[in-house]
């Protein structure tokens, strides 16, 4: 696996600890919250109809797919690159604990759809298959899984095969629908890479990003547009993989937050970095809300196309970090310990060689 660190500081930390964190707080808070907007668009855009205003923020939702979950996956493969290397028993709040919030979720959804009059089609093969928009939480234990068992592997290795069925992506898709019709796996397939990329060479993205410039980001930036408007407007690229299109806005995403965060990140860029899981999970039930209970002339005008997918996605963010703060709901959001620290669990050790027990210093890894 490869190590890039960097020198330790004379308290014996390693330099550029403390933007790398800031700058990924500032990813995954940006990330998460661009999640629920484009939902929330999708639901307005089901009641009011179309519009300029309408068109133009499904214009921005779909030039930004390709960094909106790529992105986050690669800082989140980031934050676990040490867990790979720690014993399966003290992991498990990303694996058994994970799924454990997976399940949780799926079920509460699936009762409050009945309680407001909806009918529910296969909810366990909704969760087996990943068949809901929680298809996340079932990707980040899944990905954990395989980057754990493959750690001792070549990493470059690992990494060019992961990214083998998001360049056949219309491939993968009929595949995956003509055996699992519904599933998302088809998502999980397009950011596998960027997690294993984020877990196994953490070292190096941190040590290149700290080295972006504004002049890099300006360039990326006009790249990452550029190429993401072609890519827009060329009908034969629907259905294709944008694999080349996310590495190009992945780089930019990172050189901007690294350049947003020189100085120190907003605070609230990491209070909601470090708690975008109950962001992403809350927002179905709101969003269920608003799509059965909301007049569809209430959202047909232009001004509502505009103020409520904003509006929206600010109340799904502040109603899950406040019920993040109460202790009654703490199971919805943190696996409970007899998921994460069972008496006796019997995992295999690792597939391949051993590696090294220690570790050289460098960029944290996360909290």
């Amino acid at each position: 696996m490869c190590e890039f660190t960097f020198p330790a500081d004379d308290k014996g930390h390693p330099r550029g600890m403390k933007n790398r964190i800031e700058w990924i707080d500032l990813v995954k808070a940006t990330s998460v919250l661009l999640v629920v907007f484009m939902h929330a668009t999708n639901v307005i855009a089901d009641l009011g109809g179309p519009s300029w205003a309408m068109g133009a923020i499904q214009g921005f939702n779909q030039l930004v797919e390709p960094v909106r979950m790529p992105i986050f996956f690669l800082v989140s493969g980031m934050l676990a690159s040490s867990a790979i290397r720690r014993p399966w028993s003290q992991t498990l709040n990303r694996t058994t604990g994970m799924f454990y919030l997976y399940v949780t979720w799926i079920l509460l959804y699936a009762g409050f759809t009945v309680l407001l009059g909806a009918s529910l089609h296969e909810p366990f093969t909704a969760i087996l298959f990943a068949k809901s928009g929680y298809w996340y939480l079932y990707a980040m234990a899944l990905f954990f899984i395989v980057a754990k068992l493959l750690r001792n592997q070549p990493a470059w290795l690992v990494v060019a095969v992961a990214i083998v069925p998001n360049l056949l992506r219309p491939l993968v898709d009929q595949i995956f629908g003509a055996i699992i019709p519904g599933t998302l796996f088809t998502s999980m397939t397009l950011n596998i890479a960027f997690f294993l990329a984020g877990a196994y060479f953490k070292d190096v993205v941190a040590g290149v990003a700290q080295k972006a410039t504004v002049m890099h980001t300006v360039a990326l930036g006009a790249l990452s547009v550029v190429t993401g408007l072609l890519w827009m407007n060329t009908p034969s690229a629907a259905g294709q993989s944008y694999f080349l299109l996310s590495v190009v806005w992945v780089a930019f995403g990172i050189s901007l937050a690294v350049q947003i965060t020189r100085n120190g990140a907003p605070s609230w860029a990491k209070y909601v970095g470090a708690r975008t899981l109950p962001i992403y999970v809350a927002q179905w039930p709101v969003l269920l809300l608003v799509s059965s209970f909301l007049p569809a002339v209430v959202a047909g005008s232009v001004a509502m196309h505009l103020a409520l997918p904003l509006l929206i996605t600010g109340i799904v963010a502040a109603l899950a970090l406040f019920a993040h703060r109460i202790p009654a709901l703490r199971f919805l959001f943190v696996a409970p310990a007899w998921t994460t620290q069972p008496r006796s669990l019997t995992m295999p050790t690792t597939w391949g060689r051993r590696l090294p027990s220690s570790e050289p210093a460098s960029v944290a890894t996360g909290r």
